[in-house]
């Protein structure tokens, strides 16, 4: 069933949707900073909130999108340790998005301002983001993973044996 769905997307779908998740986090994370130190304006508290929803939509995309890169570029042995590291970084990223966002929408019923802990999660994933970001950059420039894709692999037929 999901391998029918692999050829619905190009093996570089990833590397399409994986940059606007790491500018809506940062974007995120920024509007949290500025809405921290500026508590009066309830603009900030408001659009953290929405930025953080949207950094989570946009996480989920780049986690599902990888896994069908993924099937396309066969992780060499040798480059395991680090897709695999890649993988987890990337969860955790989601994961400490979704505390971020808790925290925020349990406190602004409370209060109409960031929440300090939900603004710690959110740097927390921009800083998970930014590793998983490295990681990724690493693997396609220094070692080519996903790099050469045939027509063949692309349209389906056969798996890339890198």
């Amino acid at each position: 069933m999901l391998t029918s769905l692999y050829h619905l997307f190009p093996p570089t779908i990833h590397p399409m949707v994986i940059h606007f998740t790491i500018a809506i986090n940062f974007l995120a994370t920024l509007i949290g900073l500025i809405g921290f130190f500026m508590k009066r304006d309830p603009f900030y508290e408001r659009m953290y909130i929405w930025l953080l929803v949207l950094s989570i939509l946009a996480t989920l995309a780049a986690g599902f999108t990888g896994v069908i890169s993924a099937y396309y570029a066969q992780v060499p042995s040798s480059l395991s340790p680090m897709f695999e590291t890649h993988q987890h970084m990337g969860e955790l990223t989601g994961i400490s998005l979704v505390i971020a966002f808790l925290f925020q929408w349990f406190y602004r019923r409370n209060k109409k301002q960031v929440a300090t802990l939900a603004l710690v999660f959110s740097i927390i994933a921009t800083i998970l983001v930014s590793i998983t970001g490295h990681l990724g950059g690493t693997m396609v420039y220094s070692h080519g993973l996903g790099v050469h894709i045939s027509q063949s692999q692309s349209s389906g037929t056969t798996k890339s044996h890198a």
